[in-house]
């Protein structure tokens, strides 16, 4: 049975847990990964996006650990305008990442929100980076946020050696 849960979560976790305010937390209020204090490990995780966009143009958006000790790695992103509203839509590239889709029931994911969320995929836990992209809406709403969470685990399964971090970048659209 703990084998099935650990598959199950490697592919990616319920939606809605970026750390945002609009969303339902980490996972480690989840009671997966809560034996810790949010942000209390020594990792640094880190949104990198470009530096401005375009409006309806895709740019190339990076997520990533460094200083970790994990042997897995997973996050979730979404973004949002100043409002609150979730913008724009993510794209994976490659295998490593995967945009999560409302018709699973165990993301709990809205239809509305269909495009909104990007996470690890399965190829994707034993990596400490990823690279995906994000096409921002057909007219500027700026300052964009982007909103993440990410698990540095010890693969045992457990919450022991579990950290669980947010962090926030802001992108503008550029100025012709």
């Amino acid at each position: 049975m703990i084998t099935n849960t650990i598959l199950a979560w490697s592919s990616g976790t319920p939606g809605y847990r970026t750390g945002a305010a609009s969303d339902n937390g980490t996972c480690d209020a989840d009671g997966c990964h809560n034996l810790y204090s949010l942000n209390s490990g020594s990792a640094i995780f880190l949104i990198k996006p470009q530096t401005a966009y375009s409006a309806g143009k895709a740019v190339k958006i990076k997520v990533a650990f460094s200083n970790s000790r994990g042997k897995k790695h997973g996050f979730e992103m979404t973004a949002l305008d100043a409002d609150g509203n979730r913008v724009g839509t993510f794209k994976k590239i490659g295998n490593t990442t995967q945009v999560i889709s409302p018709g699973d029931p165990a993301r709990e994911l809205d239809k509305a929100d269909k495009g909104k969320y990007i996470e690890q995929g399965t190829k994707g836990v034993k990596k400490k980076s990823w690279v995906f992209k994000w096409t921002p809406p057909g007219s500027a709403t700026d300052p964009v946020k982007f909103y993440a969470a990410g698990c540095e685990a010890d693969g045992k399964g457990t919450a022991g050696d579990d950290y669980v971090y947010t962090t926030t970048a802001e992108i503008n659209a550029s100025t012709p």
